[in-house]
């Protein structure tokens, strides 16, 4: 075996490695995210941005019938709560329901608990109160006044299709408002997700020793466990499709890989071997931040590569060409 072929199986090993390590993370990260309600806290920071950080806004958003129906809830209909025992306020709001809920806000702006019920819910009302955000929140009533419909309150009240149109314009110019915010509030939320899977990735790398640059030396070292975890990304590579990255583990449950912890060991680690294992450690985490999706695909590309190369080395030489046919032409007569 070359050079080449072993640092390719190396590279299998090494990345089937991270694979687990970053299936692993997902998973502890979803726990968390569900423990703590994060994914809602986001939408709410998003929507408290949208509303230019008035806290009042966000309350009576969340208090529309339509939002209360979003929260999440036990078998006994009660909404359910945190590891804090803090209510869990919706994780996914649809453009419409945001829409539907604003719509209502504005409309019943300034309107007492006991008398929503009473409330005239028109386009003339709703553009009055809007008017009277101007003076408490300058900013939001600008970005409300650009997805009002530009027309005449009272005119559009007398006649009735006019006026339909209108909250049907209104409610399409909020669904894009909120569906403008909530792609920027995606971008950073996939962004801080990365940056809890590095944390996270690193903390399980340094709980299980799962140390890059001890797993890359050892594999390089023990030819028999690299033909070992070959076979089994090779397992993997043909019983499991791309969607299906979270059922790595079934696959891996007898695996031998090179990581744990032995007893004593960690107390004979000098100064030095500790920089260098902090350091292994560091990048693991970092490979965890990728995400189980990439490495899953990175090391269906470099078994195929493997395959191919395999293939090419071990094919016979092409067979000799046929002798060149007589080119004498035989007399006639």
């Amino acid at each position: 075996m070359n050079n080449l072929d072993a640092i390719l199986e190396v590279a299998i090993g090494l990345v089937l490695t991270w694979l687990i390590l970053s299936v692993a993370t997902v998973e502890v990260q979803d726990i968390i995210t569900k423990w703590l309600g994060r994914r809602a806290k986001f939408l709410e920071q998003s929507i408290l941005e949208m509303f230019q950080y008035d806290q009042s806004y966000v309350e009576l958003f969340y208090d529309q019938p339509v939002i209360q129906a979003l929260y999440p809830r036990n078998r006994k209909g009660k909404i359910k709560k945190n590891i804090f025992g803090q209510e869990i306020k919706p994780g996914y709001i649809p453009n419409d329901a945001f829409a539907e809920a604003a719509l209502e806000m504005f409309i019943n702006l300034g309107t007492e608990q006991d008398q929503l019920g009473q409330a005239t819910a028109s386009i003339e009302r709703c553009l009055e109160e809007v008017d009277k955000l101007k003076d408490q929140n300058e900013k939001l009533w600008y970005f409300v006044q650009r997805i009002l419909p530009n027309f005449d309150g009272k005119e559009a009240v007398e006649k009735i299709n006019k006026t339909h149109k209108k909250a049907v314009e209104f409610k399409v110019n909020a669904e894009n408002w909120f569906d403008a915010s909530m792609q920027r509030a995606s971008y950073f939320y996939k962004v801080n997700a990365k940056n809890w899977a590095f944390f996270i990735g690193f903390a399980l790398a340094a709980i299980f020793n799962v140390d890059s640059l001890q797993i890359t030396n050892q594999l390089w070292r023990e030819p028999t466990l690299r033909q070992s975890l070959i076979a089994q990304a090779q397992v993997a590579d043909e019983n499991t499709g791309p969607d299906t990255v979270a059922e790595l583990e079934e696959y891996y449950t007898d695996l031998k890989l090179p990581v744990g912890w032995e007893v004593g060991q960690a107390a004979s680690i000098s100064l030095q071997g500790w920089l260098t294992k902090l350091f292994g450690f560091l990048i693991s985490g970092l490979a965890a931040m990728q995400g189980a999706p990439f490495w899953f695909e990175f090391l269906k590309k470099l078994l195929k590569f493997k395959g191919g190369s395999k293939a090419e080395s071990e094919s016979p030489p092409p067979p000799s060409a046929p002798p060149p046919a007589s080119t004498e032409i035989e007399a006639v007569g």
